[in-house]
């Protein structure tokens, strides 16, 4: 099993990664999608996840969620333009994102020089908090550096996979593994490396390990980069 995982500041990791190597990124970095305004997103301490939830109490909050809208788009640039020069030719980078932050970071992530060829959807079957149309889905954006190039016929543009529940979450903002397995098995095959330069507790690095892929994981977090470590037997 060839897994890497670095605990760093995702914009100097990347840098140390060889041109052209890696065959995927699929990575879910902050939202700072709190409010419309930058009041709204100081105000927004934790993202509709109540202050006496457990999984807010046991993990603490992802510090980095209240960034300015403009330190995000900054932020996310400079990965994507390291993303566009570490993918190997005909690859994709897959970013998860708020639908808040669709119009500003979809532009803004498209000029490292990667195309944007689909907004993915999870619907997480359940709605969220709130009242009226409440959320029940978030947005994944696709981008590719040349053609894209897909290995399952299988999926669609909506994909449907269930919450982790709160008991179990390893990490505030987790993603279900079975929705990671999903976006893995369309851009890449096995023995393919993915790399998450946001990895958190490691679920993009277990549905790697699932499906015979390499992983390559790097996150700033000491707490949930050992968290990762132990869920993955590294």
């Amino acid at each position: 099993m060839d897994f890497k995982i670095h605990i760093n500041d995702c914009l100097t990791a990347l840098q140390n990664i060889p041109s052209e190597s890696v065959d995927a990124l699929i990575t879910d970095p902050p939202y700072c999608s709190g409010g419309f305004t930058e009041a709204g997103k100081m105000a927004a301490k934790t993202q509709g996840i109540t202050s006496s939830s457990d999984t807010l109490q046991r993990l603490g909050w992802f510090q980095n969620d209240n960034m300015t809208t403009a330190g995000l788009i900054w932020m996310l640039r400079e990965m994507m333009i390291q993303a566009e020069r570490i993918l190997k030719p005909n690859t994709s980078a897959l970013v998860f994102c708020d639908w808040r932050m669709v119009p500003l970071l979809a532009p803004a992530l498209e000029s490292s020089g990667m195309m944007y060829r689909n907004m993915i959807i999870w619907d997480k079957l359940n709605g969220g908090l709130g009242n009226g149309f409440r959320p029940r889905h978030e947005v994944i954006l696709h981008f590719i550096k040349g053609k894209a190039t897909f290995y399952d016929r299988t999926k669609h543009n909506v994909l449907p996979h269930k919450r982790v529940t709160p008991k179990n979450k390893q990490h505030p903002t987790e993603k279900p593994v079975a929705l990671l397995e999903d976006l893995i098995t369309m851009v890449t095959d096995k023995g393919h490396t993915v790399v998450d330069p946001f990895m958190g507790s490691g679920s993009t690095g277990q549905a790697c390990k699932n499906l015979n892929r390499k992983f390559i994981g790097i996150e700033k977090s000491e707490f949930f980069a050992t968290n990762a470590k132990e869920k993955l037997d590294l």
